[in-house]
């Protein structure tokens, strides 16, 4: 992350809305003038080294800040964590995605990890039953409702929300209601043990060890100083470098796995269950993400003193898989995205984060993904798909003279290929062009036979042991399934990749790049217009190109070029390079080539965004201190969700207004940041 001055700016007045102003103002004195001790910080801030420690043991609990410690001076100096001071934007979506994949009392977990920071697992159950119950504490009838420690802010809705509320009637992870009755129901410390375990085994959770308390470039560094102990003659030659390299790389895998000792632990104890019986407990209302959870939950008992924390990491994957699914549900309709939300999801479980980079701690089997990519077999999708979708739906039906088996069960060993804003998906070296790799495919399967008769429908048990609308068995459920999926790997945008013998995969880099270009050229065309769009996409797909040659491309007149080039450059999303045919140096001779610099455009994007999100919060914070007299009374214990019965009409109608200007405010940073996750960190 680039940590430009409005970035620092956005860090610091996040940390200060969720934690408060001690981290805050440790976190914009580090982001100001780098790595710091105990006794430069107290001079930044104006704080006393107690107050300084205090604030800097808080932003190390909560991951905001990487320390050092000299094993020759003793000296130990601190560095701000800007990713995870910024993911804090991001509380809302993550509880969101959470709550919706794996259930209420996840998203509760997760609540507590955001607030506690890294904790013992018997401390965070022990905490989750102490919350849990004074939330369900009730006095004639009246809920205690208390917000003060609840960090549910959901930056899309713009208002808090509680968790543990008994008025709420929110999906679970099941796709049952969650109602007041259900909420009722006294805490199982087994049940909570089980759906932690499936956090840890999902990747939402990590164990923390105490190498993640170094930043990844401290841990390169250390572990680089401790290898050339073995070399005393120091690190010459190709041979020694070598061995020097492979002894580093080595140690870093060494790390990493040390770090998943548990999560595979917990993998090999919580198995992902067969399709009937996750499908049969989908119906009863029973746990929903695939696994069994009952050997997950023992193994935390044994080891209560295990440490978590939360991974922001995995959270991104869960995050960037609902962006794509919206961005498909688009172009190819409900039903196909629906498929391509299984496919993901069953990917999900391979995919550890959204990028690396050469600091990056990654164990072994999160190498060879990394580099030889996920794949997923048609049966795994199957079995990650809800049993309530009609895959009948959304299909067309052709004669056989009109389908080409061979175009359409292409495999496509190699990812496609970005020119511009398109894809080039023609067959690279190495593609294959089969026949289909179902063994049973029948085109006869392709039409909706049976499915109504003289106006019923007609439904049926389906051999996976639930009850289909169409009634068709699961060999025409999958045949079905593979129609959308080959429909998804047809499609201009390329959401699949048909890349082996029943094998799916997806490209997200090539994704997300798409993306990334649908929101550059919406940008562009709201604020140039078509003109300055069309220019931008020429220029992205030829790369330099002369102010002589332009015109004639684009089909416009060459003083209507010369001015939307100037303004788009005095915008920043064009470059000109000077190139003079003599000394002289003479505008008649010298020609002017224009491009398109992306990376560029994307810094300047990217900061641009960054200074919104603090203007909207700082706006946040002067509505906040009109109104601090209505505030500071819907604060109280007594008033906190009976204010409409307990305000006056002006004082409710002057807090009414509070929350619209705040939902505005939270919905207008929750926009920028999607567009931060795309240019950034997708």
């Amino acid at each position: 992350m680039l940590v430009t001055k409005n970035a620092a700016e956005l860090c610091a007045l996040l940390v200060n809305e969720i934690y408060g102003q001690l981290p805050s103002r440790i976190i914009a004195a580090l982001l100001a003038r780098g790595r710091s001790n105990v006794r430069d910080l107290a001079l930044y801030t104006s704080l006393n080294p107690k107050q300084v420690r205090h604030g800097l043991a808080l932003a190390i609990q909560h991951n905001l800040v990487f320390y050092q410690t000299d094993h020759e001076t003793a000296a130990t100096t601190y560095e701000a964590n800007p990713q995870a001071s910024y993911h804090l934007v991001r509380v809302g979506k993550i509880l969101d995605v959470i709550n919706r994949k794996y259930g209420t009392m996840a998203k509760n977990l997760v609540n507590d990890l955001l607030m506690l920071g890294h904790v013992e697992v018997a401390e965070l159950i022990r905490y989750h039953k102490l919350k849990h119950g004074r939330k369900k504490a009730t006095l004639n009838g009246n809920q205690n409702h208390d917000h003060e420690h609840d960090l549910d802010l959901d930056l899309e809705d713009g208002e808090p929300d509680d968790p543990f509320n008994n008025d709420s009637h929110d999906v679970n992870g099941n796709g049952a209601g969650h109602s007041a009755a259900d909420d009722m129901k006294p805490i199982q410390v087994d049940q909570v043990y089980d759906t932690m375990a499936q956090l840890i085994a999902a990747g939402v959770a990590e164990t923390v060890s105490t190498t993640m308390f170094q930043s990844p470039q401290d841990l390169k560094a250390s572990v680089e100083q401790e290898c050339m102990k073995e070399f005393p003659n120091g690190v010459r030659g190709a041979k020694i470098t070598a061995e020097f390299d492979g002894m580093v790389k080595s140690q870093i895998k060494a790390i990493g796995a040390e770090r998943s000792i548990t999560k595979r632990k917990l993998q090999e104890s919580a198995l992902y269950e067969p399709s009937n019986i996750k499908r049969r407990k989908l119906a009863n209302g029973g746990i929903s993400n695939g696994f069994a959870g009952d050997s997950g939950g023992s193994v935390l008992r044994e080891e209560p003193n295990t440490v978590v924390r939360l991974n922001f990491d995995k959270c991104l994957v869960e995050l960037r898989n609902q962006k794509l699914i919206e961005h498909a549900e688009d172009f190819v309709g409900d039903t196909t995205a629906q498929v391509f939300a299984a496919l993901l999801a069953s990917l999900c479980r391979k995919v550890y984060r959204c990028q690396h980079d050469q600091h990056t701690i990654m164990t072994e089997e999160e190498e060879e993904t990394y580099f030889t990519g996920v794949r997923v077999t048609t049966e795994e999708v199957f079995d990650h798909l809800s049993p309530g979708i009609d895959l009948s739906t959304g299909i067309g039906t052709a004669s056989e003279e009109d389908i080409d088996i061979r175009f359409a069960e292409k495999i496509r060993k190699y990812p496609p290929q970005i020119q511009g804003s398109n894809l080039h998906g023609t067959l690279d070296e190495g593609d294959e062009i089969l026949g289909s790799d179902d063994e049973d495919y029948d085109r006869t399967g392709e039409r909706p036979t049976g499915a109504y008769m003289n106006g019923h429908q007609n439904g049926s048990v389906a051999q996976n042991g639930t009850t289909n609308q169409t009634g068709t068995s699961r060999i025409e459920q999958i045949r079905q399934m593979r129609q959308h999926l080959l429909i998804l790997a047809e499609a201009k945008q390329q959401f699949v990749r048909h890349c082996g013998q029943n094998e799916w995969t997806v490209d997200f880099g090539p994704l997300i790049q798409q993306l990334r270009y649908v929101e550059l050229d919406t940008m562009i065309e709201d604020s140039f217009g078509r003109q300055g769009l069309r220019l931008t996409r020429i220029l992205r797909e030829k790369g330099k190109l002369d102010d002589k040659t332009l015109p004639a491309m684009a089909l416009m007149r060459k003083p209507d070029v010369h001015v939307k080039m100037a303004e788009m450059e005095m915008a920043g999303f064009l470059e000109v390079q000077e190139v003079p045919r003599d000394n002289n140096r003479a505008a008649n001779r010298t020609m002017f080539f224009w491009f398109f610099d992306e990376a560029r455009t994307l810094k300047r994007v990217l900061d641009n965004a960054y200074k919104s999100m603090v203007r909207c919060l700082e706006r946040l914070e002067v509505e906040r201190y009109k109104k601090r007299n209505v505030l500071s009374v819907t604060d109280r214990r007594d008033v906190q969700g009976h204010e409409e019965e307990m305000l006056r009409g002006d004082v409710y109608t002057e807090y009414l207004e509070f929350l619209d200007i705040e939902k505005k405010l939270l919905s207008q940073v929750s926009r920028l940041d999607d567009l931060v996750s795309i240019f950034q960190d997708f």
